[in-house]
């Protein structure tokens, strides 16, 4: 909703089958005056508190910036701020809550941008794909790399499960069968993506040929389910998968 030439408030999208969740966001921001100051406030958060009042601005990617400087998603933002406003949410109980604002200014210097903007590095299921391909590519991954399918999701969607350990030539072997079993998963919640990132370092540290990683493989099986709610994080949940 446009307040005045150079202030906007934006709402939040509720996860889909919910009345709330609204934390993660990301928007896409154009045709816009060079030079210009403009203030975005994000209205229906929920949290009372936020690290944005202590320090942490926003991302932001600009498509001129990579095009021309190689730059991505980088921090940005003046006068940011996150206070509880006059909005009323539903009844809580017998309690009557409010919403929260993040509110922040961003300059835009080149109008044939398109920028955008989001509340942690995002990672796509897409970006999952891509990264477990490569992997598999990798010839010698073979011989300690398994991918295969979960379960499906109530779209359709695979949920990724892999396995990641050192083939022993007798697997009924003494110390085949006394490894011990390691599980990992990430993006229950889908909008926390940071935890994809780790995930990603996680993975890519197994697969790699440090005297680390091979002792780790060589004595441990590890199980590993890198995006739990695959729908949630493709249709841009918070919290929740498709059923709320």
């Amino acid at each position: 909703m446009k307040i005045t030439e150079f202030e906007y408030d934006l709402v939040l999208q509720n996860d889909i089958n919910t009345n709330g969740h609204t934390q993660w966001f990301f928007y896409r921001v154009h045709n816009f005056v060079e030079g210009k100051k403009y203030r975005f406030n994000i209205i229906n958060l929920a949290k009372p508190d936020s690290l944005y009042n202590y320090g942490m601005k926003i991302l932001c990617f600009s498509q001129k910036k990579k095009q021309e400087q190689n730059i991505g998603w980088h921090r940005v933002g003046e006068q940011i701020d996150y206070y509880e406003n006059d909005f009323k949410r539903e009844m809580v109980g017998r309690f009557q809550k409010n919403f929260y604002t993040l509110t922040f200014v961003h300059t835009f210097k080149n109008v044939d941008d398109q920028q955008f903007f989001a509340h942690c590095f995002p990672y796509t299921y897409s970006d999952l794909q891509d990264d477990l391909s490569k992997i598999e590519k990798d010839g010698n991954s073979t011989n300690f790399f398994h991918r295969s399918t979960l379960t499906r999701t109530l779209a359709g969607n695979r949920c990724e499960y892999l396995t990641i350990t050192s083939k022993d030539k007798d697997p009924k072997s003494l110390k085949a069968i006394s490894k011990k079993g390691v599980f990992i998963s990430a993006r229950i919640h889908p909008g926390e993506s940071n935890s994809s990132w780790m995930m990603k370092g996680v993975i890519e540290f197994l697969v790699g040929n440090t005297p680390e990683a091979r002792a780790l493989r060589d004595n441990f099986v590890f199980k590993i389910v890198p995006i739990i709610n695959p729908d949630g994080v493709i249709n841009g949940n918070y919290r929740c998968s498709l059923s709320g």
